[in-house]
């Protein structure tokens, strides 16, 4: 997983006419739907993932940030996304991201019956999957 930190994903970007320049269109997002100041903001590298969807729907955009420090000036963007048809997620391993699944669901479960339920606590108390 350390090897990700620098990673990041972004999805519901439209693939157009890009003519496989991923990088500008990523600095086009950045700037016209994130507000990021991309000037100093640098990647090693970006590109989409996997194979065109057959439902015409956009691949998800990886980058790989030169700096942390961008990569999480670019994350804390994440939530002024919300109802917006994009997202940006961390670069994380299957495993994790299916636990997590696994836990929203009893966290949404919990606040449903009135409990205070974050992260890992239901009513401050650690629960495991």
């Amino acid at each position: 997983m350390y090897q990700r930190r620098e990673n990041l994903h972004f999805y519901g970007i439209s693939e157009g006419e890009e003519g496989g320049d991923c990088h500008m269109v990523l600095n086009s997002f950045l700037e016209q739907q994130c507000g990021v100041q991309i000037e100093g903001v640098e990647f090693q590298r970006v590109h989409r993932i996997g194979k065109p969807h057959d439902d015409g729907s956009p691949r998800a955009i990886i980058a790989r940030f030169l700096r942390y420090s961008d990569r999480e000036a670019v994350f804390s963007k994440a939530k002024s996304l919300k109802d917006s048809g994009y997202r940006i997620a961390a670069d994380l391993p299957k495993e994790i991201v299916n636990r997590r699944k696994l836990q929203s669901k009893k966290l949404v479960d919990a606040r449903k019956a009135g409990k205070i339920a974050y992260k890992l606590h239901i009513d401050g108390h650690l629960n495991q999957l």
